[in-house]
């Protein structure tokens, strides 16, 4: 953790209040606590009590404390750092990628934050949770989809140029279900839609990672590139 973070999980109770600081998936959580705090900050819709809170963990007698510049989301770091194993050039050209109008130019722009977020991943995450990519497509599978599997995969690579940013991509994979139950793209989902996107969502894992889960698709699809996506999924 950030120290103005971890100040904060102390600032924001009573002295005599016990907690538990969180090791697994639940920093991701409080990561994502601690950024809405300090956007309600910036924004001035802060509540007083939080306001101390934030002050507190944020500064000490000495003056501010150190702070990520670009303080992008910590579950994204993670999962980039997961993916990509520590290798800086690597990491630079997928977090250009995440938001291509306004790139992210230097890996000091995410530091701390992103050093943390490595720490994580390498020393909390066990081995067997880690992300690793396939090398070939799974021709097997690849072979035993139906016509409605074929079709999805390839709306889904039709559309990876014109979607390639972290916004687009989570656009393209949650709207490709959507097209395939005759819907418009911005549809808002229902359950039965919901149990569509989560079975193409594991089609995608099974081809790119070999399980039904992992990092964020659109994260995933970043790091991995869209000439290995095209790859493993069959094109």
């Amino acid at each position: 953790m950030e120290a103005p973070l971890l100040r904060w999980l102390y600032a924001r109770r009573k002295p005599n209040q016990s907690f538990k600081i969180a090791f697994d998936q639940e920093i991701q959580r409080l990561y994502d606590e601690w950024d809405k705090l300090e956007a309600k900050v910036a924004d001035g819709t802060v509540l007083p009590a939080d306001a101390a809170a934030h002050s507190r963990a944020a500064r000490t007698a000495a003056g501010e404390l150190p702070r990520t510049p670009r303080p992008l989301p910590y579950r994204t770091l993670a999962s980039v750092m997961d993916i990509t194993a520590g290798h800086d050039e690597q990491t630079l050209r997928i977090l250009t990628e995440l938001d291509p109008d306004n790139p992210v130019a230097s890996l000091d722009e995410v530091r701390p934050r992103l050093d943390r977020a490595e720490n994580w991943i390498t020393n909390q995450v066990p081995a067997d949770q880690r992300t690793i990519v396939r090398d070939e497509p799974d021709t097997e599978l690849l072979g035993s989809l139906d016509d409605e599997g074929r079709e999805s995969l390839r709306l889904l690579l039709d559309g990876l140029d014109t979607h390639w940013s972290l916004d687009g991509l989570t656009t393209l994979v949650y709207g490709v279900p959507k097209v395939m139950a005759g819907l418009d793209p911005e549809a808002k989902p229902t359950p039965e839609l919901k149990l569509a996107q989560r079975a193409f969502f594991a089609l995608l894992y099974k081809l790119l990672v070999s399980r039904e889960t992992g990092p964020r698709l659109p994260t995933l699809l970043l790091a991995v590139g869209a000439e290995r996506v095209r790859k493993l999924l069959g094109a």
